[in-house]
């Protein structure tokens, strides 16, 4: 048997030899005023020694039950056993694009909105894998490891937006040179990602890189493109009624158009698929039941320790004794200070 907090066991007995230390101190101290107050009448007194064991006993009920409440505290665990534990599920990373060209509006709400829908709905079908979340528009952030708390990766993801994504323009490579960091150090069995863009590159070689991932780091990279051919105009900000959409150098009003040829090269060099998202979502989830589930079904096994807890009997007991103490009665003296002192 082992303590998995030896700490508490060390600290807790510290502190209850403290106490016995104050128990014994304040016996000694109170037989003392006994003493000084009723002097030689003492001796009448003809339960005094019941009445100071009676106090003794619940003094030890009182210290051994909380001995054993510390033991439990301290989590005593039988010897382990290996087990094999079997996990089945995905790790994959999504690689939202946050550039300003997302807020066009040819999708509802924007781009960026409803990529977000879609990555939600993805979640809910996501049982037993770590997903993890990359956003970039000139530069690519980790805003999200691995992790089952979809929770918590929802409100990280509720907060991504085109003005908190620094600094702006568009590098797709930075995006997928984040995520290659992010797994280089993990001994993963399937690794996986999906890029979710409207397809503008502004600087760096997207499609060099994904081949690269593809190819020395077993990486495949699935594409998803967001918007339409015909584009829309990029949405800033309301005040008011009036609409303020980008605009160029010349101050015309910018129109961003999906490139679906730049993400269907890169998912053919990252040996993925290319999807165009639709407005319901359901080209993402169907792409994860095609490509990405039928390897998490792969069980990978993991042999970890499996401990036997032990904490409950302790505590059992430990109360047991605490209730027990408070029912043995206090006994007091047979006689009255005032009726002692009388001589007779």
């Amino acid at each position: 048997m082992r303590f998995v907090y030896p700490e508490i066991l060390g600290g807790g007995l510290i502190g209850i030899l403290g106490l016995v230390a104050v128990f014994m101190w304040s016996n000694w101290r109170a037989k003392k005023r006994l003493r000084l107050f009723l002097g030689p009448a003492i001796e009448r007194v003809e339960n005094l020694s019941s009445v100071y064991a009676r106090s003794r006993l619940k003094a030890l009920f009182f210290l051994t039950g909380l001995l054993f409440i510390v033991i439990a505290m301290a989590r005593p665990v039988l010897e382990p056993e290996d087990q094999e534990i079997k996990r089945i599920g995905m790790d994959y990373f999504i690689v939202l694009d946050g550039s300003k060209s997302m807020l066009a509006t040819d999708m509802e709400s924007n781009r960026l909105e409803a990529a977000k829908r879609a990555i939600k709905k993805l979640l809910d079908v996501s049982k037993g894998d770590r997903v993890g979340l990359v956003v970039f528009a000139g530069k690519g952030y980790l805003r999200a490891p691995l992790t089952f708390d979809f929770a918590a990766y929802n409100l990280v993801l509720d907060h991504v937006s085109a003005s908190n994504t620094y600094p702006g323009g568009t590098s797709l490579q930075s995006g997928l040179e984040r995520v290659s960091e992010a797994m280089a150090p993990m001994d993963l069995k399937q690794k996986a990602v999906i890029v979710i863009s409207d397809g503008e590159e502004l600087e760096g070689d997207a499609v060099g890189f994904a081949r690269r991932m593809a190819s020395e780091d077993d990486i495949t990279v699935h594409t998803v493109a967001v918007g339409t051919l015909e584009g829309a105009k990029i949405e800033l900000y309301r005040r008011g009624d009036r609409i303020y959409y980008q605009r160029d150098a010349y101050g015309s009003e910018v129109v961003s158009r999906m490139d679906r040829s730049l993400l269907r090269r890169v998912a053919e060099a990252g040996r993925g698929k290319f999807i165009e998202l639709d407005e319901d979502g359901d080209a993402l989830t169907n792409l994860y039941y095609e490509s990405l589930k039928p390897l998490g079904d792969e069980a990978d096994a993991t042999t970890m320790k499996g401990y036997v807890e032990f904490f409950p009997i302790p505590l059992f007991i430990g109360i047991v004794i605490l209730l027990l103490q408070t029912v043995i009665p206090e006994k007091n003296l047979r006689h009255t200070p005032r009726a002692i002192l009388i001589d007779e």
